[in-house]
């Protein structure tokens, strides 16, 4: 197991609550969390045609992966608050497709600086205060020191409704210079049969 590095590893002390990172299997993690998980993802299985929402399994598996940085917030009564994952190691990420990333950022490929961001999540009580923005102010820290890529996923409603794009760009811009841009859009289309059947006979 490697030593952590404090300034890419924390503890990070913001008062009402510290995050700190981890590669470490973490399964007890997933009682505290997938609850909170569950609630804050579970709306978009209506909101989105692509599935969203992880399944148990997928979700322990994350924590239990070492290949993946787990970035904790935990508020001052130590109960967990916040959760982000990263990985360094796209094939951790079924639904990514390794070669686009190998063929469009051949040199950071070459590095092993192409990271992919998993989960994010705070508490629902916890949103009041700047946990998701301190989560990924510590992952960027992590991608701009390496001078890395950093890829992330976000499906039409939490982009367009929430702008979670816009906001993340912002907070990766406080930490370093970021390029943020779109890289493929997916769209689902639906054809309706509205008739009473077919126009002609085949």
């Amino acid at each position: 197991m490697s030593t952590p590095d404090w300034n890419l590893d924390g503890p990070w002390d913001h008062g009402d609550f510290t995050i700190s990172c981890t590669r470490e299997v973490r399964p007890d993690l997933f009682a505290s969390f997938w609850p909170v998980y569950e609630e804050s993802f579970g709306p978009l299985r209506v909101l989105a045609a692509a599935r969203q929402v992880l399944t148990k399994e997928e979700f322990a598996g994350e924590l239990e992966d070492p290949r993946i940085w787990k970035y904790i917030a935990v508020d001052a009564d130590g109960e967990p608050a916040g959760l982000t994952t990263l990985t360094d190691d796209v094939s951790t990420m079924p639904w990514i497709s390794p070669e686009y990333f190998q063929h469009h950022y051949p040199q950071e490929w070459q590095r092993g600086v192409v990271f992919y961001g998993g989960i994010s999540l705070v508490r629902p009580d916890m949103r009041r205060y700047p946990v998701f923005a301190r989560m990924m102010t510590c992952l960027g820290q992590r991608v701009a020191a390496a001078q890395g890529v950093f890829a992330f996923d976000i499906c039409g409603y939490n982009d367009q409704d929430r702008a979670l794009s816009r906001v993340t760009g912002r907070i990766l811009n406080r930490v370093a210079d970021f390029d943020v841009q779109p890289i493929d859009v997916q769209t689902y289309y639906v054809a309706r049969a509205t008739g009473n059947g077919c126009k002609e006979d085949m």
